[in-house]
């Protein structure tokens, strides 16, 4: 059981960073989040699902420290991880690099629920039923969660989309 869940750690950091915004609270919730998926091992039934039933876990425990604190969550300043192929020129690696920081900053402006669900979708790669499974909600609400984050970010980011992707 200790392999299974042990792959899944840098996911679970990841998605408690984005939620959190502060690097010590995501260690918090990762850790917290391994704890009690080790004491509650036997609630996994198919282990093809140990990412989303980690994930549930520490959606949970962030809500459930949001609640007791009340408060917003604080804007993470710092970028994911990022990988570059040798041969990328260093001024394309800066304007890529300005980029990705440009689009958490965007993505850390979105309301919670869109955040999340934009986050496990891009990031994580979770399928839709798959987030409705993490956050406990409808499918129905994935999509249109998912189709108005898209919609703030494109807004948010459109010199960078048109240049990225002009029009052909």
């Amino acid at each position: 059981m200790r392999g299974l869940l042990e792959q899944h750690v840098p996911h679970v950091y990841r998605f408690a960073l984005r939620l959190t915004g502060d690097w010590h609270q995501a260690e918090e919730i990762t850790q917290e989040t391994f704890l009690r998926a080790c004491r509650h091992h036997r609630r996994l039934r198919e282990p093809k699902a140990a990412r989303v039933w980690l994930l549930r876990i520490a959606v949970n425990l962030w809500r459930d420290q949001v609640r007791r604190e009340k408060r917003r969550p604080e804007q993470v300043s710092s970028s994911m991880d990022e990988q570059y192929s040798p041969g990328t020129p260093p001024e394309r690696e800066v304007t890529d690099k300005e980029d990705v920081q440009r689009a958490l900053e965007a993505m850390d402006l979105l309301p919670s629920r869109q955040r999340e669900v934009l986050y496990l979708h891009a990031c994580q790669q979770l399928s839709l039923a798959e987030i409705a499974e993490v956050l406990e909600i409808s499918p129905e609400a994935v999509k249109a969660s998912l189709s108005l984050a898209r919609k703030k970010m494109r807004q948010r980011l459109s010199d960078v989309c048109r240049d990225r992707f002009p029009k052909v």
